[in-house]
């Protein structure tokens, strides 16, 4: 649970913060770190000047040319909900600057590269903590980045379910939720406004959990402050176990509005000389290629790998030739996806500068298929509002639901219903004919990407 600041404490933060902007001014693009009463304030020697609270590890300011776009509530950028408190220490090697907060078995670093309007991090996390999930969350001002640029979000109307899906006056509605996107298509997400704009680089994922295709919230939009995520782990529907270590190095790209430069979104310069506590170097690593065959013409082939200690992906080109570099050592499951579906898996072994191959096919359904609704690629792509699923609850006004009668041959795909929701829209019937010489037994296989409250279908 986070708990708001007394009134009284705030007051003294916008004090400390009206100070450190009066006296700090002249020291803009000045490459270093001091101290400032409790602050460790770092200039990243281009326009970026951010200061961590040296007790508890929290960002407490970003200064991009001159405009604090911090959050004006109590609240600091912080991973999970908070440490509490930690022993932070700065350190400078070269042209980088490395702050440490440490609390417990956690270390969360704050990375600072000479001249790049750049906040780099990573999370050396080797167990979960209690609160159950691992993000960062970077609070900034909604009056100074108040768009989104994934799904605009909004925490303004009336909840719907729990506290974390709203109705909007107008029958719309928005969620935190809305603003995910598939881990393997979300490189960088951000949020902007006039001639400002602050991006999450997701960078190195392999000690996330849930797949290629997991999603988690990206922004959260409240009345004083637009949240920018890094979820590295959570149990928002999660499949997998946490997977302890450093996660990252990720961080906060600033631009004056448009896309992060290629400098900003290059980490390269991260390597074992900064100390990162679980860092491991390229040449500890190896990787896998090969070719994958049998995915239905038009899907996607996604090769995932997997084990207790990491995770990595890939999409084959038309070919079905893939690669994926820079994997730890160890034994891995690796499965081949059609577009979401597995279709095939198999064990490998990757050794430390060495590149493995492996070939994989994918299994063919026994029997003979009679009829079809809807490609069998592990999502509802096709079906009746499953466009807008990613992005509003059911109950959206822009989504109809009612019990509908599917005829094979004659209905489109596009009129079977992407939910089947209990009380709302069941049940769907389905109308085929078989001649006589038809008759006999058959398999019915209906695939089933998500579901809530342990719902199963009822064949009937």
């Amino acid at each position: 649970m986070e708990i708001d600041m007394p009134r009284t404490i705030l007051r003294i933060l916008a004090c400390a913060l009206f100070l450190y902007g009066g006296v700090s001014a002249p020291a803009i693009a000045a490459f270093g770190v001091t101290r400032s009463g409790d602050r460790v304030v770092v200039d990243t020697g281009a326009e970026l000047v951010f200061a961590v609270n040296a007790g508890n590890g929290d960002i407490v300011s970003m200064r991009y040319r001159d405009n604090e776009l911090q959050t004006t509530e109590s609240k600091g950028s912080q991973i999970a909900s908070g440490l509490g408190s930690a022993s932070v220490e700065a350190r400078v090697v070269g042209a980088t600057i490395v702050v440490s907060a440490k609390a417990g078995d956690l270390t969360q670093y704050y990375i600072a590269r000479k001249g790049r309007n750049a906040i780099y991090m990573a999370t050396y996390a080797p167990t979960l903590l209690p609160i159950g999930e691992l993000r960062f969350v970077t609070r900034l001002n909604v009056a100074k980045l108040p768009d989104a640029q994934q799904e605009p979000d909004s925490n303004v109307g009336s909840p719907v379910e729990g506290e974390d899906v709203f109705l909007l006056p107008d029958g719309r509605t928005s969620s935190k939720f809305y603003s995910a996107r598939r881990m393997m298509d979300d490189q960088v997400h951000g949020v902007s406004g006039s001639g400002v704009a602050v991006f999450m680089l997701m960078g190195n994922r392999e000690r996330s959990s849930g797949g290629p295709f997991f999603k988690d919230i990206a922004t959260q939009k409240t009345r004083v402050t637009h949240e920018l995520y890094n979820y590295m782990y959570s149990d928002h529907t999660q499949t997998e176990a946490f997977r302890g270590g450093l996660h990252g190095v990720y961080g906060l790209l600033f631009t004056d509005g448009g896309t992060p430069s290629s400098a900003q979104l290059d980490t390269a310069f991260v390597d074992a000389t900064l100390g990162l506590t679980g860092y491991l170097a390229s040449d500890g690593r190896g990787a896998l290629s090969g070719r994958v065959s049998g995915v239905l013409s038009g899907q996607p082939a996604v090769i995932g790998l997997r084990n207790d200690q990491a995770e990595y992906w890939a999409t084959a080109n038309g070919s079905g030739d893939y690669q994926i570099a820079g994997v730890r050592p160890g034994r891995y499951r690796m499965t081949l996806y059609q577009n979401e579906l597995e279709v095939a898996q198999r064990d490998v072994e990757i050794h430390a500068n060495a590149t493995a191959q492996a070939a994989l096919q994918a299994v063919v359904l026994p029997g003979t298929l009679k009829w079809q609704i809807g490609t069998a690629d592990g999502t509802p792509a096709g079906f009746r509002h499953a466009d807008l699923l990613p992005r509003a609850h059911p109950s959206d006004k822009r989504m109809s639901w009612t019990p509908v009668t599917y005829s094979v041959g004659s209905s489109s795909a596009g009129s079977f219903p992407a939910v089947q929701w209990r009380g709302i829209n069941t049940s769907t019937r389905i109308d085929f004919t078989l001649g006589s010489s038809e008759v006999r037994g058959y398999r019915l296989r209906i695939f089933v990407p998500l579901t809530q409250v342990g719902a199963r279908p009822q064949i009937s």
